[in-house]
């Protein structure tokens, strides 16, 4: 078993997409946009059914993938076979929501540019990844040696799972509530407009969630070899 490097958070993107704010006062433009993202990283979703008539069911529904997509990546990033597991599987849906729980930006009031209408959005990336890494390659590292000593022989290969995912989960969960950010990044939000409605185009929000959590590995990233590719059951087998 590898802990691999992940390329991107971006897998299946689940968003708003379809829903849009009514009416066409420039004023509002802030307000939505702000919702928007509330409603999609922090769950909290009354300001954007207000402003927009959403149904408040499909707007908890998105929430809802958008914390378990963030959940399934992190699996795939360790490559944590948990997606089974009857404790740790919502656990890790736990401190996706934890993890979105700290998105932290601010949006700017609209703008026009060529007489087109903007909000610019500043996103201070949740560091989390680069954070913890450390702390990770030590474990494996510790993991990894308890695995040569034949610590875990005896362990199923539920057991042997069970035992590398809960301490990396808890690793993360243990820095959510000091969790670091990176350099804020702005992204130029464009108001898509037409007689009565509005709404932010699919590439602005990629954009958006993009920079909610920082991807890209530190220089002190999690080296590609570590665990080994045999279970502990097999070691048994002589």
């Amino acid at each position: 078993m590898k802990v691999k490097k992940i390329h991107s958070l971006l897998v299946c993107v689940v968003l708003l997409l379809s829903l849009t704010g009514c009416g066409a006062n420039t004023s509002n433009y802030q307000a939505y946009v702000k919702s928007v993202i509330t409603s999609n990283y922090l769950g909290v979703t009354d300001e954007y059914v207000r402003l927009t008539g959403a149904n408040e069911e499909d707007a908890e529904s998105t929430y809802l993938q958008n914390v378990t997509r963030l959940a399934d990546n992190l699996s795939m990033y360790y490559n944590l076979d948990i997606s089974a597991d009857p404790e740790l599987a919502p656990a890790m849906v736990d401190l996706a929501k934890q993890i979105y729980s700290k998105a932290k930006f601010d949006v700017g009031t609209p703008y026009k540019d060529n007489n087109i209408n903007y909000v610019d959005v500043t996103i201070y990336p949740i560091n989390i990844i680069n954070q913890t890494n450390s702390d990770v390659a030590a474990y494996v590292e510790g993991f990894n040696q308890a695995l040569a000593n034949g610590d875990y022989n005896d362990y199923t290969k539920e057991e042997y799972e069970y035992e590398f995912a809960s301490g990396i989960i808890g690793i993360l969960a243990g820095a959510v509530e000091d969790i670091d950010y990176s350099t804020p990044e702005t992204v130029k939000v464009r108001i898509i407009t037409t007689e009565d409605t509005y709404y932010i185009g699919s590439e602005d929000f990629v954009n958006i969630d993009k920079y909610i959590i920082l991807t890209k590995p530190s220089e002190n990233a999690i080296p590609d070899a570590t665990l080994g590719d045999a279970s502990p059951a097999d070691a048994t087998q002589d």
